[in-house]
């Protein structure tokens, strides 16, 4: 019987784990993407790391308070907040009740809230959901017949 062993050299195709563990350094220190300013990312966006402003609306949906916004864009927003989704939740089905928004369809849960709204002329989407070490709030509007 007979046993051959053969050598393999490397292949370039793959990253090295040195390679790996560079590129993982190089994340761990490049700069954050949200800064105390207003930081411009794609034509119709923003980035931003600052509290999101009690007036601050998108397209007439007010920005939960407090809360960080994380991004902005032509009719949508993405915020950040360390209050429990229940009260966030509260906070937007009030909303909708009070400034006279028709419901398209809502679905409430202890883990998250999920609505369709609309009035004559524009619609929106409101998420509340789980965020990592707080509650997530995704904001978006549209046209609507």
């Amino acid at each position: 019987m007979a046993l051959a062993v053969v050598g393999c050299g490397t292949d370039d195709s793959y990253p090295s784990e040195s390679a790996q563990t560079t590129t993982e350094a190089a994340r761990e220190t490049a700069p954050p993407t949200g800064t105390a300013e207003s930081e411009p990312g794609p034509a119709g966006t923003e980035t931003q790391g600052t509290e999101a402003q009690g007036t601050e609306t998108t397209d007439g949906i007010p920005a939960y308070q407090p809360s960080t916004l994380v991004s902005r864009a032509i009719g949508s927003a993405v915020l950040t907040t360390s209050d429990p989704i229940e009260q966030v939740s509260t906070f937007y089905l009030d909303f909708v009740d009070r400034e006279g928004w028709q419901t398209v369809s809502e679905s409430v849960t202890p883990y998250s809230t999920s609505l369709t709204i609309r009035k004559p002329g524009k619609g929106a989407s409101i998420s509340v959901s789980s965020g990592g070490d707080g509650t997530l709030v995704s904001i978006s509007t549209y046209p609507s017949p």
